[in-house]
């Protein structure tokens, strides 16, 4: 995370339906990846999640395992391992409040027939929000580290956080060999992940910007100071158009 977070900061997001299912699904992940339910990381894109878009259907199917599968018990055991050597500790109080708050937000968003709705988050909670959706993106493309990165795993811990990504691509990506990992342009990647993607482009790009004390539309960037991609302007790479994202106060 970049710069520190203004938490009397408010934002509206405004997004569909369909954007609505997929941040409710990335915070519902971020808010259990403590205990790692290998049936909600399965279920990401089983086809309740999926839609009923044809290219996604393969992707559906590759998530579609059993808790009580070999691979899956293999998976759980290198999480456990992973816990043990790494002494994590639990999230903290306001961490699980902020993740809680964001997903009863959009949960709660009114449509009342129209396509977009829109709710107010504060800079903690759209950072949550943020995280929830790398992370849901990055698993969909395979790169099973990214869960020892968002739990903050040690260095110490780097070896059964490399047997975790072991042990998550022979699960679902066997495919791959050694670090590699699709693009997320990828026609084998779901295309919910490109809509989680889209999501956080666009909060990293405005908590980036806030980190300076800037506003995206507003200031201009300099690049001898904003150099990173999440000061990059994002693009749309799903089938949805990118959510929109606003302060509401100074």
């Amino acid at each position: 995370m970049i710069g520190d977070l203004n938490e009397s900061r408010v934002w509206e997001i405004s997004f569909s339906q369909e954007h609505a299912l997929v941040q409710r699904t990335a915070l519902e992940l971020g808010m259990e990846l403590s205990a790692f339910r290998i049936e909600l990381v399965c279920a990401m894109f089983a086809p309740e999640h999926a839609g009923d878009v044809v290219s996604e259907r393969p992707m559906a199917q590759r998530f579609n395992r059993a808790s009580d599968d070999s691979h899956c018990i293999a998976l759980t055991m290198a999480f456990d391992r992973l816990v043990q050597l790494g002494h994590l500790s639990s999230p903290s109080a306001g961490d699980i409040a902020d993740l809680q708050a964001c997903r009863e937000a959009i949960a709660s968003a009114v449509f009342a027939g129209n396509p977009w709705a829109s709710v107010t988050l504060t800079s903690p909670e759209l950072s949550s929000l943020r995280a929830a959706c790398e992370l849901q993106a990055r698993l969909a493309i395979g790169q099973g580290w990214a869960v020892p990165g968002y739990l903050g795993c040690p260095e110490t811990a780097a070896e059964a956080a490399r047997t975790f990504d072991a042990c998550f691509r022979e699960l679902f990506f066997p495919e791959l060999r050694g670090d590699a990992y699709y693009g997320i342009n990828s026609q084998l990647v779901h295309d919910n992940a490109r809509v989680a993607w889209d999501i956080q482009q666009v909060l990293r790009h405005h908590l980036a910007f806030e980190a300076l004390g800037k506003v995206v539309g507003r200031d201009k960037r300099d690049i001898r100071t904003m150099k990173g991609p999440e000061f990059d302007a994002p693009m749309q790479r799903s089938r949805l158009e990118l959510i929109r994202c606003s302060r509401r106060n100074p």
